[in-house]
């Protein structure tokens, strides 16, 4: 029992958790493979001196602190010129456009890469006096400029000299903040291609697998009709797309609506806070049981907010989603509120902390993230959610089996319950039938002799037997008592045993014959009894008179104008009793169900037989049906003779 105890928490925790820390070694792998560490290269006055970097030795952060010039777009002639515009420390949120200036001292004949996200939100690159690459299109006019980003890698080479000259112009038209210089690393073009390479795997593995499991988990929805699973399904969703290399370089490439797709990023960081919400609905629905109003409102509230995302301009879509964060605020505290109310009158059990726990994990990442959006370029394009995410799907999905396994049990235990119940149900049936056919021989018996009484008195006259028909009524009715108080002991729970003694064949047969023949009268059948009379058998006479008393009501009722035999005889150990009967017979497809429970051909109730068989087996003997045909039929019992060990 312990063995099979242990299988089945190995099978209910053991597997998934194994599950799970494959996947987070495999995730942590992946993850390895991109470097996430980098040295600072920190330029100063708009000049980064290379020269004693051994980039062999892996890639670097250039610190953006380039030249910058506000409120116009320069070219590398211009800003080389004596009349070259002011420089000024930093962007700030009033600059619409703007250049960036930086150089690079390397040894010369020097190859290197740089590579990061474009300026915000268009841009054009020269590189050493030369236009290199356009992302969007930038212009002085809002009308003409065109905003777009996107994850770009740089050639560089230092010349015969050593000095790379770099310059950004940008535009920004769309949003309050933007024009900043993004993370920018730089090594040699192997090492900028090996970063890439891990940075493209593990942006592709990550929020593809969450992806696809929202498809897992739309399925699971589906099938399973789980607000769990659908929960999940959205938060997949919604973390996948929070990654905007993932999103910009394999999901939508080029020729896309940069403005729609800005939208659908922002309203995309609005949604997480809003799918940790969804996930402490959908998994704690009994914490919420009878606040309806508060999750329709919930929905009303950020219904609304998605809608707004689609409608107000550009510039204010930063604030709405600012909006949207702090709109989960009171909702989040009222679920803390509710749990706490909640499980102080209910105990908390492990896997709801387990659930609380892996929420809670995602909760505490998404207000870094957003503490920290602003300031790190690598959290603002990449975000820290996914990988928390993924570990909390995981940890969910286990909660989800885990419950899943107990809603199984449970539902086994119920159906094996409800089974017991209905054979419990059955059973008292049975008892019922049982009793009702008992007490119905009696009352037959009663009832013919009254009857036939009653006629002799309407003649005025009664036969000479008439106080043996008054006996025979008094030991049915005495039998009849017998029966309730055998019920009555049943109904109070006192088992009452069968009393077994030995019974005198003779005396048997003197009741059967007093008790049966005026039965067989009624349908002119005549009712013998021969054989060895005077033998004796161990058991109950009360009982085994009862299955005379059915043996030949059956047989009478099947008789007309013929005659019914009662035959024992001496075979050693038992006593061979036989019923025949020159009637109708028996047709073979019935023959083989006569001992069945409930089965019947006639108005009865098909429990005759089968209580004689049960009668007859308590005994410790045997009730068959010997031969029928045409000719009648012949049921055989047996009964011991002495007490069987």
């Amino acid at each position: 029992m312990r063995k099979v105890k242990s299988i089945n928490l190995m099978r209910r925790y053991g597997l998934p958790l194994l599950v799970l820390l494959l996947f987070a070694g495999f995730f942590f792998y992946c993850r390895s493979r991109v470097q996430t560490e980098f040295p600072v290269i920190s330029p100063e006055n708009g000049v980064a001196d290379l020269r004693d970097i051994d980039f062999d030795s892996g890639v670097y952060h250039l610190e953006n602190h380039w030249d910058y010039y506000p409120g116009i777009l320069c070219t590398p002639e211009e800003l080389a010129s004596p009349d070259s515009p002011q420089k000024k420390q930093r962007c700030t949120d009033d600059d619409k456009l703007g250049t960036w200036r930086i150089v690079l001292l390397a040894e010369p004949d020097t190859y290197l890469s740089l590579c990061s996200f474009s300026v915000d939100y268009s841009t054009r690159i020269f590189v050493n006096g030369q236009e290199v690459r356009n992302i969007g299109f930038v212009s002085d006019d809002p009308d003409e400029a065109v905003p777009m980003i996107r994850y770009m890698t740089l050639p560089l080479y230092s010349g015969s000299d050593g000095r790379i000259e770099i310059v950004y112009q940008y535009a920004n038209y769309i949003h309050n903040q933007g024009g900043f210089i993004q993370n920018t690393l730089i090594s040699t073009p192997e090492n900028i291609d090996e970063y890439q390479r891990g940075l493209s795997l593990w942006s592709l593995m990550l929020s593809s697998g969450l992806i696809f499991l929202a498809f897992y988990f739309l399925l699971g929805a589906a099938f399973q009709k789980s607000r769990e699973f659908a929960a999940l399904a959205f938060c997949c969703v919604v973390i996948a797309f929070r990654n905007q290399f993932f999103l910009g370089e394999h999901l939508i490439g080029a020729g896309y609506n940069f403005l729609l797709e800005y939208r659908f990023v922002v309203l995309d960081v609005s949604l997480i806070p809003v799918s940790a919400l969804i996930l402490i609905f959908a998994f704690f629905p009994k914490v919420f049981r009878g606040y309806r109003m508060i999750p329709i409102v919930f929905t009303a509230v950020f219904t609304v907010l998605v809608a707004c995302h689609f409608i107000v301009g550009t510039k204010s879509l930063v604030l709405l989603c600012h909006i949207c964060y702090y709109a989960c605020v009171p909702f989040l505290l009222w679920s803390i509120y509710r749990f706490v109310r909640h499980y102080r009158k209910e105990r908390i059990r492990a896997i709801d902390v387990i659930t609380l726990a892996a929420i809670a994990l995602l909760i505490v990442m998404l207000i870094y993230e957003g503490m920290n959006s602003g300031s790190n370029s690598s959290v603002n394009h990449f975000g820290v959610t996914p990988f928390t995410m993924v570990v909390c799907i995981l940890i969910l999905d286990i909660v989800i089996n885990t419950r899943l396994t107990e809603q199984t049990t449970l539902l086994r235990e119920i159906q094996q319950r409800n089974k017991l119940l209905g054979q419990v149900n059955e059973m008292n049936s049975d008892f019922l039938r049982t009793v009702a056919h008992e007490l119905k021989t009696p009352l037959t018996v009663i009832s013919g002799y009254a009857q036939l009484m009653n006629r002799q008195l309407e003649k005025g006259s009664l036969a000479e037997n008439a106080p043996d028909r008054l006996k025979i009524i008094r030991q049915e009715a005495d039998r009849l008592s017998e029966i309730v108080g055998q019920l009555m002991d049943y109904t109070y729970g006192k088992n009452r045993k069968t009393e077994m003694s030995e019974v005198n064949v003779s005396e048997l047969f003197e009741i059967a014959g007093a008790v049966l023949k005026p039965v067989c009268a009624k349908r002119n059948n005549t009712l013998t009894f021969s054989g060895n009379s005077q033998c004796r058998v161990h058991g109950n006479s009360e009982l085994l008179l009862q299955v005379l008393i059915n043996l030949v009501v059956n047989a009478n009722r099947h008789t007309e104008n013929g005659t019914v035999s009662i035959d024992v005889q001496d075979c050693g150990e038992m006593a061979e009793f036989l019923v025949n009967d020159n009637g109708e017979g028996i047709s073979p497809e019935i023959a083989s169900h006569i001992f069945e429970k409930g089965f019947t051909t006639t108005d009865g109730r098909g429990l005759g037989l089968a209580i004689c068989s049960d009668t007859v087996s308590l005994h410790g003997g045997t009730l068959s049906l010997r031969s029928t045909g045409p000719e009648g039929s012949s049921f055989c019992f047996t009964i011991p003779k002495e007490v069987k060990k």
